[in-house]
C-alpha cells in the first residue's frame, strides 16, 4: 500500500501542470500532507517525468500563487472580517486563537526573518499570508520572504525522498513520509517547549527587574 505513489502517478499524467496545482492545492486543503506529498514526488523525480529541479520550482510557484493570493485578499478585505477568517483558519488547521494570536505577535515583532520561517513550521504556513495581509506586511518583504521560506520547505523534502529512493531503490513513499512526519511532530513539540521555556523565563526577569 502507498497511497502518496498512486497521488504522484495522477499528478504524473499532467506534468508540470500536476506539480503547480499540488502545491496550488496544499494551501487550501490543510488535510493534504505537503510534506508527504512533496516527499513522494523527490522519490519520482528521477527525470523520466520531471527532474529535482523542475519539481522544486514547479511546486514553489503553485505554493506562492496560493499564499500571494490568500495575502492579496486579505489586504483588500476589511480587519473585522479578516481577523474573523484568520481565526476560521487557524480552527481549521488544527491552532487554537491563543495560537494564532501568538503567531500575529512574532509577525509583527520581527516581519522580515518570521515571514521565512512561518514558512518552515506545519500548519503555521497555512496562515502566515494571511497573518501577513492583516498586518499590513510590506508586499515587496512578504514577495521576498514567503518564496524563500516555500523554497526551503519544498526543496527540503523534495530533496529528503529523492535522497531516499537513491540509497534504498523502490522505497515506499508514504512509509518514508511516515517516519518524517514523527520527526516533525517531536521538533515542533520540542521548539514550542523550548519557546514556552524561553517566555517564562523573560518573564520572571521582568518580574524581578519590576520588583527593584
Amino acid at each position: 500500500m502507498d497511497p502518496l505513489g498512486t497521488v504522484v502517478d495522477w499528478i504524473a499524467v499532467y506534468g508540470i501542470f500536476g506539480l503547480v496545482v499540488i502545491g496550488l492545492a496544499e494551501r487550501f486543503l490543510p488535510a493534504l500532507p505537503s510534506y508527504g506529498v512533496l516527499v513522494a514526488i523527490g522519490v519520482a523525480a528521477d527525470g523520466a517525468v520531471w527532474s529535482l529541479h523542475t519539481a522544486v520550482i514547479a511546486t514553489t510557484v503553485g505554493s506562492f500563487g496560493g499564499a500571494f493570493g490568500l495575502y492579496v485578499l486579505i489586504r483588500a478585505a476589511g480587519r473585522r472580517n479578516s481577523v474573523k477568517f484568520l481565526y476560521w483558519v487557524g480552527r481549521w488547521a488544527g491552532l487554537s486563537q491563543s495560537r494564532v494570536d501568538w503567531i500575529l505577535s512574532l509577525l509583527r515583532a520581527r516581519e522580515g526573518a518570521l515571514t521565512i520561517l512561518s514558512q518552515l513550521i506545519p500548519t503555521v504556513r497555512l496562515i502566515s499570508p494571511i497573518a501577513a495581509g492583516l498586518l499590513g506586511t510590506n508586499t515587496l518583504r512578504f514577495v521576498s520572504g514567503v518564496s524563500v521560506g516555500i523554497a526551503l520547505w519544498n526543496g527540503l523534502f523534495i530533496a529528503a525522498g529523492y535522497l531516499a529512493v537513491l540509497a534504498i531503490p523502490g522505497i515506499n513513499s508514504s512509509a518514508l513520509a511516515l517516519k518524517i512526519l514523527i520527526l516533525l511532530v517531536a521538533a515542533e513539540v520540542l521548539t514550542a517547549l523550548v519557546w514556552r521555556l524561553q517566555r517564562r523565563h523573560s518573564m520572571r526577569l521582568n518580574r524581578g527587574a519590576s520588583k527593584r
